[in-house]
């Protein structure tokens, strides 16, 4: 038997003791390393991005999208029924006013003419005839009269002065039958005429030719409805740009404002234009599900140099407000909250780095709804709280207003740990 058997026998207390020691040391071990964790992980750092304010302009903008149209766009059609026999005009050609388009064979209108003109020539000398007729009629019928009275009723018979009489009235009437019958054929040679006129279709105004719808040998009907041949815009020179602009920024426009917008056809180029009406209804939206409800603005558009085409796709933003050499800051500032601020959510990130508002939810100045903030500035390496007037925004910089802050006051925009 070994000495330590013998003596764990003989002092079996002491082996035990030996035991919680053992145990003891363990445990110390692992909370010095459990501690060591947290030690390290309180010695995590933060570090404030920080952004100095500069003096600058800013312009507060709304989006919206829209159509290029013509100012003026007038359609023309025929107001008679025939066969197209020749066309003039082709897309984008200039006309004049006046100028000819097209024209509709007017054989058939020229038949009709030659019809009522016989027609009338015929019953002109039918009304003569029946005129002279009524002229020898009444001369007997008042010969008959004078003679009966003459005579003392004796002669002519009381019948044959009747007949005498009715036989003027019945001449009377047919010249009166005759009469309304030329009428009637000048009429319908009147129609003929007009007819004849419309046959050959002319421009209204001085414009440009947008559509052209119809070719030679092609046949109208005008029995329902005025069939469109051309669509004339009066001048491309100055177009309309309609955008609907949403409830919640409609108060915001106003005729006369600045208008800046870009096409696809030219990327690289923008254009200038002004808001000329804001419509007092609501425009009608197909999406009935969003509810979302707008109200039609039009902006006046120069197009002198003719680079933009109806129906082109315009996206615009509206300048509601600007102001010009004032203390502006990145809007992530107003939205910068640390982790520790009274002002923090349930929703604030676990970590001890502040938490900005995202950018991609900034796109323009609505998204500033207050017009007092608090912003946090670094002043001994710490972030100390500051509230201050905020102005217009552009989506990226906003307008500060405080006498706390100048062009190198260091405010804190995000932070980051390491």
């Amino acid at each position: 038997m070994h000495n330590t058997e013998i003596y764990s026998k003989i002092n079996p207390k002491k082996s035990g003791h030996k035991k919680y020691w053992i145990i003891g040391i363990f445990v110390v071990i692992l909370l010095l390393m459990i501690g060591g964790i947290f030690i390290k992980k309180d010695d995590n750092k933060i570090t404030y991005i920080t952004s100095t304010p500069h003096m600058g302009d800013v312009v507060a903008k709304i989006n919206a999208t829209g159509t290029l149209s013509p100012t003026d766009e007038v359609e023309i059609g025929s107001q008679i029924s025939g066969t197209i026999q020749e066309v003039f005009v082709d897309v984008n050609d200039s006309v004049t006013k006046g100028q000819i388009l097209a024209k509709i064979n007017p054989e058939k209108i020229n038949q009709a003419l030659d019809k009522y003109k016989a027609q009338i020539d015929s019953a002109k000398a039918s009304l003569f005839s029946s005129e002279v007729m009524l002229e020898q009629k009444k001369w007997n019928y008042e010969q008959m009269q004078k003679l009966f009275k003459a005579t003392g009723g004796k002669t002519p018979s009381e019948l044959d002065l009747q007949n005498a009489k009715m036989e003027y009235l019945q001449a009377k009437a047919d010249v009166q039958t005759k009469k309304a019958a030329i009428e009637q054929i000048a009429t319908d040679m009147k129609t003929s005429e007009i007819d004849l006129k419309n046959s050959v279709i002319t421009s209204p105004i001085d414009g440009v030719v947008l559509e052209r719808s119809v070719d030679p040998g092609q046949t109208v009907a005008a029995s329902f409805q005025t069939p469109t041949l051309f669509k004339l815009a009066q001048n491309l020179k100055s177009m309309s740009l309609i955008v609907n602009v949403s409830e919640s920024d409609i108060g915001k426009v106003k005729p006369g404002q600045k208008v800046i917008f870009s096409v696809d056809a030219y990327p690289d180029r923008e254009f200038d234009a002004q808001v000329n009406r804001v419509s007092f209804a609501s425009a009608s939206n197909d999406d009935n599900t969003n509810n979302i409800v707008s109200y039609e603005t039009k902006i006046y558009v120069n197009n002198e140099d003719l680079l933009l085409k109806p129906g082109m796709s315009v996206n615009a933003n509206i300048q509601v407000a600007q102001a010009h050499n004032v203390l502006l800051v990145p809007v992530a500032a107003i939205f910068y909250e640390p982790k520790n601020s009274s002002k923090q959510t349930k929703k604030t990130s676990p970590s001890l780095m502040g938490k900005p508002r995202p950018k991609a939810t900034i796109n323009d100045s609505k998204e500033i709804k207050s017009k007092t903030s608090t912003i946090y500035i670094l002043k001994n390496n710490l972030p100390t709280p500051l509230n201050v007037g905020v102005g217009i925004s552009d989506g990226k910089m906003v307008q500060i207003i405080s006498e706390d802050i100048n062009t190198s006051t260091q405010i804190i925009t995000s932070s980051t740990t390491k």
